[in-house]
């Protein structure tokens, strides 16, 4: 009988199979390098039936879309992982479930079968690969993704987490005069900043599009995010909205535009003597807000670390 556990087993089996391979890559033979496992292989042949009823049961009890979603959110951190500029948003996320979904779909189909041939499994995956190809190419642009044509190992641009301790002495931020409440934009899957903050007995609130939720804590793209006006006593982001910013900034088809007005809400989210601290600095914009607005002030120390205050 195939379970749940065998269901995820498989997936992160797989995910850690194709980890260090690029989605973009293709062999001599037209072949990608990417692909299904032995281990895979084999479940699908000896097992089809049952992989095929787990699923339809799924759909009889209701949690058929916690496995969409499931394999999604393994997809989407293994993308993230890799480079940490690609981007999502919530119509990304459902497009990527509606592919595992017809994937299973298609798994389902061959398990009517009496006989699954090697040509039918090389067809299966080969068409599941190339929509994962489009779904990049639709949803971060070729620009970003054309590395990952020349070599069959990933080119990563992977991102850290620091220690509280760092971030406050890079940032200069003093617990004993942070305005409250805290918010900490790009927070990471561990937060360990905030979790700082709130154990110092500060209001701290995280944000990234990794992190597990709870009451203090949101997942989801800051593009996304509503920033309400009057609302934050400080919003700090190390390394993280900066660094995407100045990325479409220079980025040929960059969604520039999009990350200027977000900036501009972040600052109006302020309270009156509020700041928003990052690092690094963004000269482009931050020398337009200095001419072009008198109700921010900047601190900047030489463009590496910014303070940008309400006034």
């Amino acid at each position: 009988m195939f379970t749940l556990d065998d269901f995820k087993k498989t997936v992160e089996q797989q995910l850690i199979h194709n980890h260090d391979k690029s989605l973009f890559y293709e062999l001599a033979n037209g072949k990608m390098v990417i692909n299904p496992s032995r281990e895979t292989i084999q479940l699908i042949v000896q097992k089809a039936q049952e992989i095929s009823k787990f699923i339809e049961d799924t759909k009889v009890v209701g949690t058929y879309q916690q496995l969409l979603q499931f394999i999604a959110d393994q997809s989407m951190n293994l993308f993230v992982e890799v480079n940490q500029y690609l981007d999502f948003n919530s119509e990304n996320y459902d497009r990527l479930q509606n592919i595992y979904k017809d994937l299973f779909e298609s798994i389902c189909v061959l398990a009517d079968q009496k006989e699954i041939t090697q040509i039918e499994l090389d067809h299966l995956f080969s068409n599941h690969y190339k929509k994962l190809q489009a779904f990049l190419l639709e949803s971060n642009g070729a620009e970003i993704l054309k590395k990952y044509k020349e070599s069959p190992v990933l080119f990563k641009v992977e991102c850290a987490e620091y220690t509280p301790e760092f971030q406050l002495k890079l940032l200069k931020i003093n617990l004993d005069t942070i305005k409250q409440p805290v918010l900490d934009i790009g927070c990471g899957p561990q937060a360990h900043l905030v979790h700082f903050l709130r154990k110092n007995g500060i209001q701290a609130f995280g944000m990234d599009r990794n992190v597990n939720p709870c009451d203090h804590l949101l997942k989801m793209n800051w593009l996304e995010c509503a920033f309400k006006s009057n609302n934050w006593g400080t919003v700090i982001s190390h390394m993280a909205f900066s660094n995407h910013f100045t990325h479409h900034h220079l980025k040929v088809d960059g969604n520039f535009e999009s990350y200027a007005h977000k900036y501009m809400e972040i600052l109006h989210s302020l309270k009156l003597g509020g700041s928003f601290i990052y690092a690094p600095g963004l000269p482009f914009i931050e020398e337009l807000l200095i001419e072009s607005n008198k109700s921010f002030a900047v601190d900047a120390n030489d463009y590496s670390t910014n303070v940008i205050r309400l006034s």
